[in-house]
Order: structure tokens, then C-alpha cells, then sequence
């Protein structure tokens, strides 16, 4: 029963160990799309900054500043789901670390058993008389 939970275990483990890697791929995709639009953000600013501030010619609300203040609030909006799904994703990796470690302590636990029970136990084991002996046939 120690062997098969101690298997089950590393098959927990080696899940776990897939899930944590896919997990670090996905937070750095993520913090590459942040810098990316962050960058485009950055851009759409300056470009309302230069249309707001043009000097001699008076402050209008058209089709062209309308869609630059849109387009702001837009990539804005997508930095902070993205900045979202980004905090979301570090606490399913420190979950995951915290079920690898505990893991890892049990199967320690495991392989520590079975060595008791195999390496230590045995011999005594095997010096005892058994059953049929023990009864007197």
C-alpha cells in the first residue's frame, strides 16, 4: 500500500511539475503582451498629448480625437485585464509550488517507510520463525 501510494504521489508530482512550467510559459507570455501594449499605450498618449496641445490652432472635439481618447481607454483597459490575469496566474504558481513542495515532503516521507520497512525490517523479519513453525507442524 506504501509502494502504490508512493507511486500515485510521484504521478501527482510529475502533474504538478508540468503545470508549474506551463504556468511560468503563461506569465511570461503574459508580461510580454503588458510590455507590448504598454508600448502602443505610450504611444496612443503622445499622440493625444500632441493633438491637445497643438499650438495656434483651437482645442476641437472631433472624429480624430474622439477615437485617440477611445483608443487610450481601450489599450488601458486590456494593460489592466491583462495586469489581472497576471496576478491571478502568480497565485495558481505559488499554489502549485506549495502543493510541489508538500509533495515532495511526502514522498519523502514515503521512500523514508518503505526503506525502513525493507532495509531495516526485513532481516529481523526473515529470523523470525513462521507460522507453521511457530503452531509446531
Amino acid at each position: 500500500e506504501t509502494a502504490d501510494a508512493k507511486n500515485k504521489i510521484q504521478i501527482h508530482l510529475a502533474k504538478t511539475l508540468q503545470e508549474i512550467f506551463q504556468t511560468e510559459m503563461t506569465i511570461e507570455s503574459i508580461k510580454k503582451a503588458i510590455k507590448d501594449k504598454s508600448a502602443f499605450l505610450k504611444v496612443a498618449q503622445t499622440r493625444l498629448d500632441e493633438r491637445t496641445r497643438r499650438p495656434n490652432i483651437e482645442l476641437c472635439r472631433d472624429m480624430a480625437q474622439l477615437r485617440l481618447v477611445n483608443e487610450v481607454y481601450e489599450v488601458d483597459d486590456t494593460i489592466q485585464t491583462l495586469q489581472q490575469r497576471l496576478r491571478d496566474a502568480e497565485d495558481t504558481l505559488q499554489s502549485l509550488v506549495h502543493t510541489k513542495a508538500t509533495l515532495e515532503h511526502d514522498l519523502a516521507v514515503k521512500a523514508n517507510s518503505l526503506y525502513i520497512d525493507q532495509e531495516k525490517c526485513m532481516s529481523m523479519r526473515k529470523t523470525f520463525p513462521n507460522t507453521l513453525r511457530l503452531v509446531g507442524f
